[in-house]
């Protein structure tokens, strides 16, 4: 198998986060580390961006590169990342000499490596490296199984969204087994919030409007993350709150910060292709979840009619 010759050969790797990491992208990232360390390979792991605290309960997330040396590592592993941009090391990426194995679930995967596990029908990238090392017959360890689980944990929304399915649940149970801690996962993931959070949310939520276009709308200024004292990373999960508005289309969330606007949508509509709506904007994801980022700022426009009655 080429994942299996590829990583064979390899004596240095480097494993590949995307921007504004994840818990996919980080358990993805912190599983195969503790793997390819247990077959005696040296590794690192990069992201263009800190991991959020919340995941510091996963291993190896404190010492994550900011930048290396191309030429130091000899396979290239990018986890959950949908095209190259999304790695913020597209140039090296493109013009990488070094075998780059592509690891995701996005149906936009532009299959840039030079070997691609990508499966748009998985509910995670960390699902499909569980299946992956059940096929090779690899011995997950429970610490290895929490990383793995948690990436599921995160992207399926705790096992409520619809891309929670009998082949989800059943990679689920076989981490589990593996000696998986669920709990710790739900405790720092899904209950722990710090004040500075509580506010920031309170702001995306007093701030939700339904256009008249039919779907739910949200922003948060560059001054919200100082003034709270929080940071754009702590945003996850809120547009699932929005996205709970009965008879909405989709949601929309619009995050200003350091010089540049990302959108996320959300959608619960089977109708609904929100990765259609943010590829018109250059960038992509899944038929419910998607969003792009671009540069520029926020300016609120406010308009006014005169009804006669």
């Amino acid at each position: 198998m080429q994942f299996k010759k590829s990583v064979t050969n390899a004596e240095k790797i480097l494993l590949v986060a995307h921007k504004n990491p994840d818990g996919d992208t980080i358990g993805s990232a912190t599983a195969l580390f503790e793997i390819f360390q247990s077959f005696g390979k040296r590794c690192q792991i990069f992201c263009v961006d800190d991991f959020p605290a919340d995941f510091g309960f996963l291993p190896h997330t404190e010492n994550v590169l900011r930048d290396f040396q191309p030429c130091a590592f000899d396979l290239v592993v990018v986890v959950d990342c949908g095209a190259p941009h999304m790695t913020g090391v597209d140039n090296f990426l493109s013009s990488c000499k070094t075998p780059v194995l592509n690891i995701d679930h996005h149906a936009s995967n532009e299959s840039f490596g030079t070997f691609n596990l990508v499966d748009s029908v998985a509910a995670s990238a960390t699902l499909l490296i569980t299946e992956l090392l059940r096929f090779l017959q690899v011995k997950i360890s429970p610490t290895v199984a929490t990383c793995l689980l948690c990436g599921i944990c995160t992207d399926t929304g705790s096992f409520c969204h619809s891309n929670t399915d009998p082949r989800t649940l059943r990679a689920a149970g076989f981490l589990m087994r593996c000696g998986a801690d669920l709990q710790s996962i739900s405790k720092n993931i899904f209950r722990t919030h710090s004040l500075g959070k509580l506010k920031l949310w309170g702001r995306v939520l007093s701030r939700a409007e339904k256009n008249s276009q039919g779907f739910v709308v949200s922003s948060v200024f560059q001054k919200d993350l100082q003034e709270t004292g929080s940071n754009s990373a702590e945003l996850s999960g809120v547009i699932d709150f929005l996205n709970s508005v009965p008879d909405s289309d989709f949601s929309l969330l619009l995050t200003e910060n350091e010089g540049k606007v990302k959108a996320s949508f959300r959608t619960m509509k089977q109708e609904v292709d929100v990765a259609m709506l943010a590829s018109r904007f250059g960038g992509g994801g899944h038929k419910k979840a998607a969003g792009f980022s671009t540069p520029g700022r926020l300016v609120k426009e406010v308009r006014w009619k005169i009804v006669q009655e």
